[in-house]
């Protein structure tokens, strides 16, 4: 069954606001090894690294389904935050952005028939699920953290041994 154009459009979107996540989130991880708190910077590489998978698996869906793969421009992202809580902040806003789309896209497919399309994007709606309640949390400790240093510092080496939350 041949996929509507609008929703090849959209999923080539899709593709392009993941990969625009690996830029965001590895601008992050920058922005963190200038400030010398490498466990939140290896944390956000961690966080690029899978949304470059997530792209990869779009890319993959739209060779199988024998749909053209449309590059679109990635926006360069901010590099300036006020604090470690401003990057998680900015970070989950945008995860929340993403969900939205996909929620939109979900809804589209569904009401057009497609599917095949629409269970695709089942793991994406859980994924973006994960992701939310991650920079949740993290929005959260750093939030009680405030302006204490030592707070920071701990959670910093919690996010570089890789713990979620």
């Amino acid at each position: 069954m041949r996929i509507p154009t609008e929703i090849i459009q959209s999923l080539n979107e899709q593709l392009n606001r993941e990969l625009y996540a690996e830029y965001f989130y590895m601008a992050i991880a920058g922005y963190f090894f200038e400030k010398e708190l490498r466990g939140f910077a290896h944390f956000f590489l961690r966080q690029s690294q899978e949304e470059k998978e997530h792209a990869m698996r779009l890319f993959n869906y739209l060779v199988e389904k024998g749909v053209p793969f449309t590059p679109l421009p990635i926006e360069a992202p901010s590099k300036n935050y006020a604090s470690p809580l401003g990057c998680f902040e900015a970070a989950y806003e945008y995860e929340q952005r993403v969900t939205l789309t996909y929620y939109n896209l979900l809804k589209k497919v569904r009401e057009m028939g497609e599917y095949d399309v629409e269970e695709f994007l089942w793991w994406y709606i859980r994924e973006q699920r994960e992701e939310e309640s991650l920079m949740q949390s993290w929005v959260d400790q750093l939030k009680l953290a405030g302006e204490d240093a030592a707070a920071i510092l701990l959670l910093d080496q919690k996010a570089g041994k890789g713990e979620k939350d």
